[in-house]
């Protein structure tokens, strides 16, 4: 008796085309959620960024008894040119100190343990070697002044031929900007580039309005071309105005510029306060605290909050 052969058994090719469609709905299920677990850990560790950045900002006031000057400081006597160089400035004769130097984030560098970047600068007496110790240091790309959730941020920009870091953190100077005027009453207010003029940094005493209810750090991804959003400069690099009037640096600005989103291919985006995370962005608040604010506050919460002694009651 001749033994039957085994039965074979296989996929028809209905079957197989349904367990692939099956198996594509659920990698198209899969992606998204996957997205948002990215993005809710590059939001956390950019708010990270943000605390560690304000511990540096009290760290240095502990020391020095203010915040770092927003802008270089002049010493007295001294003439300022315009050739470039330090952050769109160049003295005529060596800078003291890096209080002299670029922006407020080179200042709090040291309490950031990147005092390897500014310790060069000691002990140099001459405008051509400050000049290059400090175009040294500007091309550093430093992790901490950059939001995870932008990849550009491991490129740099190009500044008189000369790569520079980027930053995707602005500090806010005040509500009482006028197009041709500084604003005067936020934690970095500025002053005018006036030759001589010697001023630091905000006290904690100027805060009247109360630590919690004041800004200090917002986010602002650097520009389309990456020429504004230079961690080492400062005005419309590193400082920012909220709402930000100022018309004449990043161009076609409106002069009215809020918080609200955007995109990186946008070449206006510069302007103003937004962020690539969903909904809103990170704020450093003058305790030291950060705050993930909605870009519905852009209209509201957020202008009081920019000033630091103008007396406005802040709500939810």
């Amino acid at each position: 008796m001749r033994s039957q052969s085994p039965r074979r058994f296989a996929f028809t090719l209905i079957e197989l085309l349904v367990v692939i469609a099956i198996i594509a709905i659920l990698i198209g299920l899969l992606l998204p959620a996957v997205q948002k677990v990215r993005e809710a850990a590059s939001r956390m560790k950019c708010q990270n960024n943000l605390k560690q950045i304000g511990l540096a900002l009290h760290g240095y006031h502990d020391v020095q008894e203010t915040f770092p000057a927003p802008r270089p400081r002049c010493p007295a006597g001294l003439e300022m040119g315009n050739a470039g160089g330090f952050t769109s400035i160049r003295w005529n004769v060596a800078p003291t100190s890096t209080e002299s130097l670029g922006s407020w984030m080179v200042r709090i560098l040291p309490f950031l343990e990147q005092g390897n970047i500014t310790n060069p600068f000691t002990g140099l007496t001459s405008v051509a070697g400050i000049d290059a110790a400090f175009i040294s240091a500007q091309q550093q790309r430093i992790a901490m002044f950059g939001c995870p959730s932008d990849s550009r941020l491991s490129a740099t920009g190009t500044y008189l031929g000369t790569p520079v870091g980027l930053t995707s953190y602005c500090a806010v100077t005040g509500n009482d900007e006028i197009d041709g005027s500084d604003a005067t009453n936020g934690a970095f207010a500025t002053y005018t580039w006036q030759s001589g003029r010697k001023t630091a940094g905000s006290k904690i005493a100027k805060f009247t309005d109360g630590t919690s209810n004041s800004l200090m750090v917002g986010e602002r991804p650097p520009s389309t071309d990456l020429y504004w959003g230079f961690w080492a400069f400062t005005d419309s690099d590193s400082l920012l105005g909220y709402p930000n009037r100022e018309t004449y640096t990043v161009g076609d600005c409106s002069g009215n510029e809020l918080f609200r989103a955007d995109i990186v291919t946008n070449p206006k985006a510069a302007c103003h306060y937004w962020s690539l995370h969903t909904g809103g962005g990170n704020w450093l608040l003058g305790d030291g605290s950060v705050r993930f604010m909605t870009y519905s506050s852009g209209l509201t919460a957020l202008i009081d909050m920019s000033s630091v002694n103008g007396g406005e009651i802040v709500r939810e």
